[in-house]
């Protein structure tokens, strides 16, 4: 008999005695599903928006099949969740059989409908899953929230009107205040942009928070992975010929650029003034200022891909009682995060120059991880003129301090903020920031980003948080 006459023989024999094995299943009453968590919670999610995509385990401890009978959602077809079950969508699945010491994954999102309420509420459901006659669920939460929607291809161009607190604001599409209008926001209004979107004012922007009820603009994704995630939307674009600005007791974070005044065209230049606030997380750039105007007082800018402040092509610009830190902690950071300059090179490589009128710094803070948080460009053909005082810097070790452009400065002394990787810009107890500022400039501003008196034990900190023992 040939070789393969004999393979052939022990194949079939194999083949046969294989197929008298029955598989074992776990009929077991007391059988039971492991799930990696016994709930899943979405952060607020706006109506009409999917929520991000959250995901559990279901594993069979035994060491035999277990039939699962179903895996579905409680409220089935009436759920505002959906599901996906190792990879086919459906609100209910099945006979699924899960091998012994194996495990399947379950991806969960939600859509919320809108319903009349202006305060957040709550979506309940269970992923439900049934074995061996009993059932075992997991929760499904989510809060959702109603708002008033701003889409920039419906409705998207603002007349003067104001804004309240009744609900949030969310923009689709971006949104433009149209010329010679004025968008007022009152305290305690929360505006979410979704991703690409730009809050362009033509017009006139008028912010006016509060201590207690800041104005705040930020990206539509409110889950907890999200809360410092730079890049989620665009900027806010100040365009030339709109006017003068005003923004007090603001919060700008995790977008593009924070805001942008100004453009290099020749036209009438914008001018902002911002009081107390804090513009955060921005991939490129906190405050990008061309050949415009800024008065700001009581400022923390802070953590930026690029700068936290870009001052380019000249302009006018006053701050008073500012911090400027960049611990930026998503990437390389190669800028500084100030620069100060009367010339800019465009797309087209043209180098473009105008006058630097001002560029004041008293009681302010520029520090960071870099070894050099500040740079200067003088073009020599038109005006540069600055000033620092009663400031402390960080900049190269073999910086000179010439008394014309800097008083009352100290350089490369780490400021001490409490905890600068955390985004907590306080002053620590011993920070040598403390009680070396110029009293005058305090006095105009006089409150801190805590509500605390800069000037109550007789001199101001510097930076824009007062060390209160």
């Amino acid at each position: 008999m040939s070789i393969h006459k004999y393979i052939l023989i022990f194949v079939s024999i194999a083949l046969l005695f294989s197929s008298c094995i029955k598989e074992e299943y776990n009929n077991d009453d007391n059988a039971s599903l492991v799930f990696s968590t016994d709930s899943i919670f979405f952060d607020t999610v706006f109506t009409n928006v999917g929520s991000t995509t959250a995901y559990l385990t279901i594993h069979n401890p035994s060491n035999k099949i277990l039939n699962i009978n179903s895996i579905g959602l409680g409220m089935g077809s009436a759920s505002q969740y959906r599901l996906n079950i190792n990879g086919q969508t459906s609100e209910l699945v099945r006979n699924i059989e899960l091998d012994a010491n194996d495990s399947l994954y379950v991806l969960v999102e939600v859509t919320v409908n809108p319903n009349a309420e202006n305060e957040p509420f709550v979506i309940q459901d269970s992923l439900v899953c049934n074995i061996n006659g009993k059932s075992q669920d997991v929760k499904l939460i989510a809060w959702g929230q109603n708002a008033h929607y701003i889409d920039g291809r419906k409705n998207g161009h603002i007349q003067t009107q104001t804004w309240t607190a009744d609900k949030p604001y969310l923009i689709y599409n971006s949104m433009q205040i149209d010329s010679l209008q004025t968008l007022t926001i009152e305290e305690g209004v929360k505006i979410y942009l979704h991703k690409d979107s730009y809050l362009i004012a033509k017009g006139k922007l008028n912010i006016q928070g509060s201590f207690d009820n800041p104005v705040v603009i930020q990206g539509d994704r409110l889950e907890q992975a999200y809360k410092n995630v730079p890049g989620q939307w665009g900027n806010i674009i100040l365009t030339d010929g709109s006017g003068v600005h005003h923004i007090n007791w603001a919060e700008i974070r995790n977008g593009i650029i924070g805001i942008q005044v100004g453009s290099l065209s020749a036209s009438q230049k914008p001018a902002l003034i911002i009081k107390n606030s804090k513009i955060e997380n921005m991939n490129y750039a906190g405050l990008f200022a061309l050949t415009s105007t800024i008065q700001a007082q009581n400022c923390l800018v802070s953590n930026c891909g690029f700068y936290n402040m870009a001052i380019l092509a000249g302009g006018a610009y006053q701050f008073e009682q500012c911090t400027f830190a960049n611990y930026w902690n998503y990437g390389q950071r190669s800028e500084p995060s100030v620069i100060i300059s009367n010339n800019f090179t465009n797309a087209e490589g043209q180098q473009i120059v105008y006058d630097l009128i001002q560029a004041d710094f008293s009681n302010c803070i520029i520090y960071g991880d870099k070894d050099n948080e500040l740079l200067l460009s003088n073009d020599l053909s038109v005006p540069f003129n600055y000033l620092f005082e009663n400031s402390l810097l960080k900049v190269e070790e073999e910086f000179t301090l010439n008394p014309d452009h800097y008083t009352n400065v100290i350089k490369n002394i780490n400021p001490n903020f409490i905890n600068s990787y955390q985004l907590d810009y306080q002053l620590d107890t011993l920070s040598p920031a403390k009680d070396i500022g110029k009293l005058s400039i305090g006095q105009a501003a006089p409150i801190d980003l805590n509500n605390n008196s800069h000037i109550a034990d007789g001199l101001p900190d510097l930076g824009a948080y007062e060390r209160v023992e």
